[in-house]
């Protein structure tokens, strides 16, 4: 018999995915206003990792841009 619990989001998103919505997030607060010194930090760490890419973080982008349904 299968467990039949959803599994946390965190288990669906691999280590890529959770990297580059974390840039996102950094590249969208960005737009907003200037980053925090953490914020810095953390996109100098995220730009230099090989798993984010272009294409990746695009994605991520446009799915925290997307309307949430409620």
């Amino acid at each position: 018999m299968k467990n039949s619990r959803p599994k946390p989001a965190s288990a669906l998103m691999d280590r890529s995915w959770r990297k580059a919505r974390i840039a996102a997030r950094i590249l969208l607060r960005s737009e907003a206003g200037p980053r925090s010194a953490r914020d810095r930090a953390w996109a100098t760490r995220l730009a230099d990792d090989a798993a984010v890419t272009n294409r990746l973080l695009d994605q991520a982008v446009s799915s925290l841009r997307a309307s949430k349904k409620k």
